[in-house]
């Protein structure tokens, strides 16, 4: 055993000793360090000194942020009835609702909660100034005769403003003698109806509640969206209701405490704000309680690249806490591990746990061209060229010796890259804000996409998985499928396979076909509620299903738009897109890649690591993040005088940060070869670039020796 691994071991058994003592503990580790088989050697050894010798039927809470990692762990990890591996919101759940009679009254709460919200928004903004400017006998004519025309408001309301307002002509129902002045903005007066429906629904919702008709409250995983009138509730709700909880109860800290003496959460950065809260709570009540309890974190501040993450707020959110660091490189080469410890240049400085890893290569280059995605595809072919010359020819397979992973700093970019930019510049005419596009339309995190993406994605995902014949019928109907007979449940395949498919429309077109003229047509409902997590009312004929998938459409891409062509050309982006596209987009978000050359983008790459890596840098990080990088390396080679005054703005602190974070992140995901290429002019921030990267080389004329 080396001198190194000899202290890394002396590092394990610290976080033992902790363990042995219930000493609550933060192990902090940079990129590469192993975390995770740190991680796991604690769960074994808890698993097997504590739980199982002393036959207890205790059990031990590992909780991370994905349910990659989630996969991952316990693949290393193997089966286990003592270690429970799981996200947050998995867990949260499994300890919380059977606190059912609380829950009800959090739910409560917060249905309390929205109404008064819909009550203030509809005494707001200029979108309900026409509903404001009515009596109140008016306003009562007016929801009156909004809740008598529900099902013309629902049916009619993907149309455009022209076609909207002629579906309210020659109605039965009595309008009010005010209707046109309300119908002078069809988007305002859609935002107040459905306002008034949302409140009516949550207020009929009270009082079943009131009237115990109610008794139990549910999380669903499969939206993220509350339906607070169904009893439903999603992720973000989910940490707001078990911290309010555990707050309030405190007997339900003792059941965890019961139930999980030791409990570790994995990526510690990325987990949001109101779970270390709830850890914290716990915490306190054993300490208070005189209780064997103990928490270990276990993550690196310098990898906290989202928005919801606590990162390096979790000094202040759960204080006394005993700090482990590690400095030790498992997984890249010297050369790639001195470049990433000049980024995060702070107290946890790498050095390769292997001495013989030391023939890496780190290249940085730039070039000023308009033509930025045909530069970086021919530099990326020069890339690969070398790759080849220096491992030898290379078969039909892909090696991964000479796989090159690609991290682009646009969505834009990554989805060209990847063939699937048609359907990322449809999404980017949405009325997604544009800093949420990476989440809500690229996530391999399923809960984070947007409503109507989700809904998208699983359509594709339904169409591809049937096409390519090897899903079961339970991964079609789900468990509808133990009761329905296997001449429906075949009848629905046959008619859906082997179609002729080009479009999303042409899709959907033989969905509304089916469920319009098919004999099963019950079951393939049934396939859409289990597979699209439709809603039943959503199903109940084809006129239903095309209106409401029609309607969520046009929410995602028109808003509160009243362009009535525009609107409809929108709506038509998103059925024309090509079905090949869109497969292409959903096999991204399940991280399925076959290409020699991987695209993704910096986000997309936490906790992965690749033998060769590239990435393409410019001043910005699209639109709304003006000379990110540039500003970046600018403050790099500034005096600690200077620093210190531009930090004195919080605001300027956390955008350097966050940049910081992200080039760390990508650099880090080297093994042994890392080129960059710099898509502008470095004018002005050379001495930045170099304080990091050592020499850099314009690409035009760059001929790099690959490490043999």
């Amino acid at each position: 055993m080396t001198k190194n691994e000899m202290a890394e071991l002396q590092i394990q058994q610290r976080i033992i000793k902790h363990v042995d003592d219930f000493r609550s503990f933060r192990f902090n580790a940079g990129a590469g360090a192993g975390k995770t088989y740190a991680l796991i050697e604690t769960l074994k050894y808890v698993a097997v000194n504590k739980i199982a010798a002393s036959k207890s039927a205790q059990k031990v809470a590992c909780i991370t942020y994905t349910n990659i990692a989630v996969n991952e762990i316990k693949s290393r990890l193997g089966n286990s009835e003592t270690i429970h591996v799981s996200t947050i919101h998995e867990r949260l759940w499994e300890i919380i609702k059977r606190a059912q009679p609380e829950l009800l009254l959090c739910h409560k709460e917060k249905i309390e909660e929205v109404i008064d919200k819909i009550s203030s928004n509809l005494d707001g903004s200029d979108k309900v100034k026409f509903y404001k400017e009515l009596g109140e006998q008016q306003k009562k004519e007016f929801i009156e005769f909004a809740m008598q025309t529900k099902d013309i408001f629902y049916k009619s309301r993907d149309l455009g403003a022209k076609l909207f307002k002629n579906a309210y002509s020659n109605i039965e129902v009595n309008s009010p003698a005010f209707l046109d002045d309300c119908f002078k903005n069809v988007g305002n007066f859609k935002y107040v109806v459905e306002l008034l429906y949302q409140n009516q629904r949550l207020k009929e919702c009270l009082k079943r509640i009131d009237a115990g008709e109610e008794k139990r409250v549910n999380y669903d995983s499969k939206v993220n969206a509350d339906r607070l009138h169904y009893m439903k509730f999603s992720h973000d709700t989910l940490l707001e209701y078990g911290l309010k909880l555990i707050e309030n109860y405190p007997t339900l800290c003792r059941i965890i405490i019961d139930s999980y003496p030791y409990f570790f959460i994995d990526e510690y950065q990325d987990t949001h704000a109101n779970v270390v809260k709830f850890i914290k709570t716990i915490h306190g009540y054993a300490i208070k309680n005189n209780k064997n309890w103990m928490v270990g974190y276990f993550g690196d501040i310098a990898q906290s690249i989202y928005d919801d993450g606590v990162g390096g707020k979790i000094a202040d959110l759960h204080a006394g806490l005993v700090n482990v660091d590690k400095i030790f490189n498992r997984r890249s080469h010297r050369q790639i591990i001195d470049v990433v410890n000049k980024i995060r240049a702070d107290e946890i400085v790498q050095e390769p746990i292997f001495e013989e890893r030391n023939t890496g290569s780190v290249n940085f280059f730039y070039n000023v061209s308009d033509q930025k995605l045909t530069t970086a595809q021919q530099f990326l072919v020069e890339y690969k060229e070398a790759l080849i010359k220096c491992n030898g020819e290379l078969g039909d397979e892909v090696d991964e010796d000479t796989k090159i992973h690609c991290l682009v700093l646009t969505n834009k970019l990554m989805a060209s890259f990847n063939g699937f930019g048609d359907v990322y510049e449809v999404y980017q005419n949405s009325s997604i804000y544009y800093d949420n596009l990476n989440a809500q339309v690229l996530s391999q995190q399923l809960e984070k996409l947007h409503p109507t993406v989700l809904t998208i994605y699983h359509l594709v995902k339904l169409y591809h998985d049937i096409q390519k014949g090897i899903v079961s019928y339970y991964d079609i109907f789900g468990v509808a499928s133990k009761n329905m007979a296997f001449s429906k449940a075949s009848l629905v395949i046959r008619e859906l396979e082997k179609k002729v498919v080009n479009s999303f429309k042409d899709w959907i077109d033989i969905i509304i076909d089916r469920l319009e003229n098919s004999e099963a047509t019950e079951a393939l409902a049934r396939a859409l509620i289990n597979r699209i997590n439709f809603e039943s009312r959503k199903i109940t004929s084809a006129d239903a299903f095309q209106s409401a998938l029609l309607d969520d459409i046009n929410t995602l891409m028109n808003g509160d738009s009243e362009a009535e062509d525009t609107a409809k050309g929108k709506i038509n982006s998103v059925l024309e897109l090509p079905i090949n596209s869109l497969i292409k987009w959903a096999n991204f978000i399940d991280g399925i890649e076959n290409n020699e050359i991987s695209y993704h983008t910096y986000h997309g790459t936490k906790g992965e690591e690749y033998e060769n890596v590239a990435i393409i840098l410019e001043h910005s990080f699209g639109r709304n993040n003006a000379n990110k990088f540039k500003n970046y390396f600018e403050v790099v080679k500034k005096t600690q005088e200077e620093v210190e005054f531009i930090f004195a703005d919080p605001h300027e602190k956390e955008k350097h940060l966050n940049t910081k974070h992200l080039l760390y992140v990508a650099c880090s995901r080297a093994i042994k070869n890392l080129r960059v290429l710099y898509l502008d002019d470095i004018l002005g921030i050379e001495n930045g670039i170099k304080a990091i990267f050592g020499d850099i080389k314009p690409w035009e004329v760059a001929g790099v020796q690959m490490s043999e």
